[in-house]
């Protein structure tokens, strides 16, 4: 893992990680100030299990439309209504997905890139937002 990837908005944005690196990254990211979220992927193994699952544990607005777009947009606006320019989500038992359905795991993938540039756009750089991958 790159030890600048915590530090800047620029690419990469999503990272895959051992469970060991998962919790250094996390202590880090603890340590600089990020909003840091947890997802199971164990829960997210169906596009509308992922979709319920997202929405309640990153805490979206009620009005969240449960689409691809709509996650975009909400999770490159998680500064906002979480109060903290520097997010990251920890996607753990993220092989799970991919056995379930590997469609389903690389959409998650784009969808999580997509959401990065547009914080870094809508923040002029000044948000960060990054994702990892954990077994």
């Amino acid at each position: 893992m790159d030890n600048d990837f915590l530090k800047t908005p620029l690419p990469p944005d999503i990272t895959d990680l051992s469970p060991e690196q998962g919790a250094a990254l996390s202590a880090a990211a603890r340590e600089e100030g990020f909003a840091i979220f947890e997802l199971d992927g164990a829960q997210m193994k169906t596009k509308p299990a992922l979709m319920t699952h997202v929405e309640r544990t990153l805490g979206f607005p009620g009005d969240f439309g449960k689409n691809w777009d709509a996650m975009i947009d909400y999770l490159g606006d998680m500064a906002t209504f979480h109060n903290n320019p520097k997010i990251l989500i920890l996607v753990k038992n993220s092989p799970k997905i991919f056995k379930a359905d590997p469609v389903l795991y690389a959409d998650l993938r784009t969808i999580c890139g997509r959401a990065s540039d547009n914080a870094r756009e809508w923040g002029k750089n000044a948000l960060i937002l990054k994702f990892a991958f954990i077994p």
